[in-house]
């Protein structure tokens, strides 16, 4: 009787080390570690006029050197259904993402991802779409659709109006994040899965929004920490410009095979701050 009492004490020890093993390893495997090297982009020029764009020629040296390394760029479909199942991203792959909606992604992105048969996704904020700014035309409806009919492109939310969400009111949150979520649902007829957050910047109220919208993921620009919150709402992304085209693209590669190890400051919104 002994025996057997000490028995099913060691047993259950056994199976509650187990179990906490199990969410330990869960929650590692959504750390930061987990996530894919995810790009950036917001304009594609001819010829760049501000630190955060990139030239043509630039770009497509970016996606035939991701090619000839054997990189494989995640469909946003695919992404996330690794993160909801916690299955292992496939090694070498990353995620190519844009911002805001310029005129060059049309112009120019789409058409060099097509022809190698490259997926991506365009963030793209409500306001923006035909909006023509100084050197700096926005998308517009019809070249907006045409993206969306393309197989190998997502559309997701970057809010209404593209505010500084971290420093708005939580029902002007509430309103940016759930409004984009419906607005790109009927624009494209299909689910808005995940928003980029202007600026990058996110808070407790932000990351509280995103989740009451029922957003599966989500997108920063620099690592600001979880507070409290699942990795899968936080992920930083490497900020791509003029910068990651010098010394023959020698930062571009750096922040690619070494993304898993980059510290969390290397993760920032202006060029003038990353790490050469």
């Amino acid at each position: 009787m002994v025996k057997k009492y000490f028995y099913i004490v060691f047993l259950s020890l056994v199976l509650s080390t187990f179990q906490i093993n199990a969410f330990a390893n869960r929650d590692a495997e959504q750390g930061r570690s987990y996530f894919p090297p995810i790009l950036m982009y917001h304009d594609i020029k001819v010829t760049p006029i501000n630190g955060f764009d990139v030239a043509v020629k630039d770009f497509i040296k970016q996606l035939d050197w991701l090619a000839a390394e054997g990189y494989y760029s995640l469909s946003m479909e695919e992404f996330l259904d690794c993160v909801n199942t916690n299955r292992p991203i496939p090694e070498k792959a990353v995620l190519i993402t844009f911002d805001d909606g310029y005129e060059g992604i049309y112009k120019y992105a789409a058409p060099e991802l097509t022809k190698r048969k490259m997926h991506a996704t365009f963030f793209i904020f409500k306001d923006g779409i035909n909006l023509n700014l100084p050197g700096y035309p926005y998308i517009t409806d019809k070249q907006l659709k045409e993206l969306a009919a393309n197989p190998l492109f997502a559309i997701q939310s970057h809010t209404m109006t593209h505010p500084d969400l971290s420093n708005s009111p939580k029902i002007k949150i509430q309103q940016e994040v759930s409004t984009s979520k419906n607005f790109i649902e009927a624009y494209t007829q299909k689910p808005c899965r995940i928003i980029a957050y202007p600026y990058g910047h996110y808070n407790q109220d932000v990351l509280q929004a995103v989740k009451e919208a029922e957003y599966e993921a989500a997108f920063a620009v620099a690592d600001l920490g979880l507070m409290g919150y699942e990795a899968k709402y936080t992920i930083p992304r490497i900020y791509m410009g003029t910068i990651m085209s010098e010394n023959n693209m020698a930062l571009f590669k750096k922040y690619i095979i070494e993304y898993k190890n980059m510290p969390a400051d290397a993760f920032k919104e202006r060029f003038g701050e990353l790490p050469r």
